[in-house]
């Protein structure tokens, strides 16, 4: 348990991202009691295997993610066959800033590609590939600020979407993501008018029924891009769509798996969750103290000195130190507290979700 001193009770306990998971799926146990051992069982592998991860993202690979995808158990319902699909996508007219794909999920190559991705990105079909996306021996077509969040959750999908228990429809349940693109890359001098616009991707797993790799795991997803104008204020952040329990259960790991590989404390995070809330260190101090209070029965006692001080003295360099290993763009200290909201952001720390904070405020304690 990590401790924060409060002003006048000691030592505020807070839990690990680990207990997060497992009190998580105890929840979880009142609804669905048959998905929390499988699930247990799988995160724990991904837990023991944190380090190869890690170094995998590092080297812009999520090899090591879909390893352990090929070896799960996760359901599967079946749709039409790969051709079929394509023959019907063929048919299919685009609308005028879209274009459709077919990955090969086995051999990391799309084997498809719909023509209208050259009225769109001005891009032969031939030459959208993955290594071009990223960068492996070119320039990325995605913006260096993005990348590695890109990279970074594209793993994390490929484990959530393999988790046992779960269970996915083909061409149906879909992950949707957006990222920034180098305008200065792309073919269609039109675009170049912008530093950089926003590409939409929506990807569906696709198994028709012999579209399969071994123990039924899907081969292929099926993507759908949109190209937009960037907004101020972008950040790289899946959102999982499936029923609608199953994509909150999702979305709420997602959001764990992410904060257990970025390994920052979740005093903290409580800390800038609040902040982005509240411009006083007073307010974010009494709403802490009432969470505290309300799901914990915890009496707190922060005051907007500890805060100021926690944040001023231990966020600010501890997720400067961070935020430079995925952000290329923080070259200089992180220093306003606005700042720092954003940096946490942008690594999809905050914000918290709703049923993960709760869960969070019930593990605390004053124990000394």
């Amino acid at each position: 348990m990590e401790k924060l001193i409060d002003s006048k009770n000691g030592a505020l306990s807070f839990p690990s991202w680990k207990q997060i998971i497992s009190e998580l799926l105890i929840f979880e146990s009142k609804f669905s009691p048959h998905l929390t051992m499988p699930i247990g069982q799988f995160l724990g592998q991904f837990i023991e295997k944190m380090d190869l991860i890690k170094e995998d993202i590092e080297n812009k690979s999520a090899s090591v993610s879909l390893q352990m995808m090929i070896r799960a158990m996760a359901q599967y319902q079946k749709d039409e066959s790969l051709i079929s699909l394509m023959e019907k996508k063929k048919n299919f007219e685009s609308t005028r800033n879209e274009f459709q794909t077919i990955f090969n999920i086995e051999e990391s190559r799309f084997e498809w590609v719909s023509p209208n991705i050259e009225n769109v990105l001005g891009l032969k079909e031939s030459e959208f590939s993955l290594e071009k996306l990223i960068g492996l021996g070119q320039d990325p077509l995605i913006v260096k600020e993005d990348l590695q969040h890109f990279i970074r959750w594209a793993g994390i999908s490929y484990l959530l979407f393999s988790i046992p228990g779960f269970s996915f429809e083909s061409n149906n349940d879909y992950q949707v993501v957006s990222f920034r693109i180098n305008t200065k890359n792309l073919q269609n001098h039109e675009l170049h008018r912008f530093t950089s616009l926003t590409l939409q991707k929506k990807s569906q797993l696709h198994i028709g029924n012999s579209d399969t790799l071994t123990n039924g795991i899907p081969k292929y997803h099926f993507d759908t891009w949109s190209l937009f104008e960037s907004v101020q204020n972008h950040y790289v952040k899946p959102n999982y769509v499936t029923n609608f329990h199953q994509s909150q259960l999702m979305n709420n790991l997602g959001y764990v798996i992410n904060a257990i590989l970025l390994d920052f404390p979740i005093k903290y995070l409580l800390i800038l969750n609040e902040r982005s809330r509240f411009d006083r260190n007073k307010l974010v101090a009494h709403s802490i103290n009432e969470k505290c209070k309300k799901h914990a029965n915890v009496i707190a006692n922060l005051d907007e000195n500890k805060i100021g001080d926690t944040i001023n003295k231990t966020i600010k360099p501890k997720l400067t130190n961070l935020a430079k290993n995925y952000c290329p763009e923080l070259t200089d200290d992180i220093q306003g507290d606005l700042e720092a909201v954003s940096y946490a952001t942008k690594c999809g720390l905050l914000p918290i979700p709703q049923g993960v904070e709760e869960i969070i405020y019930k593990c605390i304690d004053n124990k000394a």
